[in-house]
């Protein structure tokens, strides 16, 4: 039987672990010492691991299988987009996968446990100055990243801890805005204009306005709202299940006059059906190329549909508060599991902020008279 290995061992003077172990049996047996490359801990047991089996594999004319510590980004990324399309059903497991393939490509394809700091440095470099990538896609490149490694991790394939844990994301200001009255009286006229020009019944042109109300009157995502079926309205109420949300809550959205209108306007089918009947084919091409109309028409050069909701959710909260509502009612209505992020929307204004300032001055100036 193999001798019991003595494990990595740390070179106190540059902090590198050291593989450092006696492979062979009687007159063969000698002493195998070389640097495993790494200050982690965990990560040197792990290489120590892998190299011990190595050598006694060779040791006894084996083909050694291949180990852990050899599996390389080629070979966990086809794995992980199974996993992420099979297992855990995500849509947009083509984006995955292509992203992941241009990571692989950069970085040379090397074993996933030598990825480290200095690799991922590289890969920032490049995305950003060789291919042009923007900060925000740059941060989802390294959370998808950062998956794959908590996945390989959970697979027994990566010793961990994950890398990616020490990369700050940058800051990414996405200049959301609310619309003010007027360019939301500008984005209205838009959509009816085409509204009035669209063909074909199928085609979502034909629903533009009636869509850009709803998002505006409900504070709705797009996605929501487009898959939205009849059979999630009952009660007077707009009804989601968690698995219709993106927080993966139920939401409840009350159905106002205003909102009835608009679902009287248009051709009510089986509950099954989506309230906005057109073909779902093509249906972000068609989607994009509203926006792109709406845009060309209002002269609002960076309208898009979350901008709704985001001038929805303003008003809200904004004009909302100390009204009757509160806070927790408009988290329910937007979908907010967090009260931070409601509270984004509470925009400054200098009429509100001087007030909160005369009634400070108000208190004072009487208990002084």
């Amino acid at each position: 039987m193999p001798r019991h290995r003595e494990g990595p061992v740390k070179n106190k003077q540059t902090g590198y672990f050291f593989f450092d172990s006696y492979i062979g049996l009687g007159p063969d047996r000698r002493r195998v010492r070389f640097s495993l490359h790494t200050k982690d801990p965990g990560r040197a047991q792990f290489l120590f691991e892998q190299e011990w089996k190595r050598l006694w594999a060779e040791y006894y004319g084996l083909k050694s299988p291949k180990s852990q510590g050899q599996t390389r980004l080629s070979d966990i990324i086809p794995e992980f987009i199974t996993y992420e399309r099979q297992i855990k059903k995500v849509k947009c497991w083509r984006m995955f996968d292509q992203r992941l393939w241009i990571i692989c490509d950069i970085l040379g394809n090397p074993p996933i446990v030598e990825i480290n700091q200095k690799e991922l440095i590289r890969l920032d470099q490049t995305l950003r100055t060789k291919r042009g990538v923007k900060p925000y896609t740059i941060n989802h490149y390294f959370g998808l990243l950062k998956t794959l490694f908590n996945y390989a991790i959970d697979q027994g394939k990566h010793p961990g801890p994950n890398p990616i844990k020490k990369i700050k994301p940058y800051p990414v200001d996405r200049k959301r805005r609310s619309f003010t009255d007027e360019e939301i009286s500008k984005i209205v006229k838009a959509a009816e204009q085409i509204e009035r020009e669209a063909r074909l019944e199928t085609d979502i042109t034909r629903y533009a306005k009636r869509i850009v109300m709803m998002l505006l009157l409900t504070g709705m995502r797009a996605g929501e709202l487009l898959n939205l079926k009849w059979e999630n309205i009952r009660d007077g109420k707009i009804v989601l299940r968690r698995t219709e949300t993106k927080q993966k809550k139920e939401k409840v959205i009350p159905v106002t006059a205003g909102i009835q209108r608009i679902l009287n306007s248009v051709p009510k089918r089986k509950p099954e059906d989506r309230v906005f009947p057109f073909s779902q084919d093509g249906l972000r091409k068609y989607t994009r190329w509203v926006i792109h109309r709406i845009r060309k028409i209002s002269g609002i050069e960076d309208f898009d549909f979350h901008s709704l909701r985001h001038t929805s959710a303003t008003i809200m909260v904004s004009e909302s508060l100390g009204k009757g509502v509160g806070l927790a009612d408009i988290m329910k209505v937007l979908g907010h599991s967090r009260m931070d992020t409601t509270l984004r929307y509470l925009h400054e204004d200098e009429k509100r902020m001087k007030k909160a300032v005369e009634i400070i001055e108000e208190r004072f100036l009487k208990e002084k008279s």
